[in-house]
């Protein structure tokens, strides 16, 4: 699997990214001088710029390892946003994107910590856990970490999971009625090309969730909210065919770089 490499803090990149999203507008001019305008969401792409700045040798050597590989712009790699939510539909827990035990059901419209009505109920109707979640094709060996708003009326708790072939973690929090915060982070170690990750309920328990989130990094940041994209983009290339680096030391490389991906 071709990926972009986590730096050795298990960071995703670093500060400062900048992410723009393009948008393409397809204009038809008529015979009659009228003019037709609609949107081209096939033609959306997304671009990054990473401002990476001392770098050890290891690190740029994998950047520079996956830049020959794919051949520069030639081939595609797959980039999990440094600046988003792994998760497609985070709001949108019955979207097709979630995998949901066989007896989990889901309450949209539920009040949250925002102030909004954009939180679901989440109730385990069986007799043993089931649990909602989402499986991403990402590496299996790379650091995440896992964080939702949760609260309970019914003095339910919540297992926070991550799971590949070969490997788990998971975190159980006791939920209150008022809504927190909770993440877990996960360090898998396994050589694998798809992860697990969800949040399990036990038998008979009522949960509100709002704001599920992975991101490929030690800790949880701000939420962000996602669509039917996530961020994990599969087709990204580098938007050069040329990598410029700076060595300022025997172990210190900078370096600044484009990458690009259709949305």
């Amino acid at each position: 699997m071709l990926v972009f490499p986590q730096l050795t803090t298990g960071a995703a990149t670093l500060y400062p990214v900048t992410r723009q999203t393009v948008q393409r507008t397809v204009v038809n001019t008529l015979p009659d001088g009228s003019t037709v305008i609609y949107s081209d969401p096939d033609a959306a792409q997304t671009m990054w710029e990473l401002q990476l700045k001392g770098l050890t040798a290891a690190e740029w050597g994998s950047i520079e390892a996956l830049f020959d590989a794919v051949a520069g712009q030639w081939q595609t790699f797959t980039l999990l946003d440094p600046a988003g939510n792994l998760f497609a539909n985070s709001e949108l827990l019955s979207a097709g994107s979630w995998v949901n035990g066989a007896l989990i059901t889901l309450t949209a419209g539920i009040g949250d910590p925002l102030g909004t009505t954009r939180a679901t109920r989440v109730v385990n109707t069986g007799i043993a856990a089931e649990a909602v979640t989402q499986v991403l094709t990402v590496p299996g060996n790379y650091r995440y970490c896992l964080s939702t708003w949760a609260k309970t009326t019914g003095g339910s708790s919540v297992t926070l999971e991550a799971s590949t072939t070969g490997a788990s973690a998971s975190g159980t929090f006791t939920l209150t009625t008022n809504w927190q915060r909770i993440s877990m982070p996960a360090e898998l170690g396994a050589a694998t090309t798809s992860v697990t990750v969800g949040a399990q309920l036990a038998a008979g328990a009522t949960v509100d969730l709002f704001g599920m989130q992975v991101e490929a990094q030690p800790a949880a940041s701000d939420y962000k909210m996602t669509g039917e994209q996530g961020g994990v983009y599969a087709n990204a290339r580098f938007v050069a065919d040329a990598l410029i680096v700076r060595a300022q030391g025997t172990d210190e490389y900078d370096a600044v770089m484009r990458i690009l991906a259709a949305n």
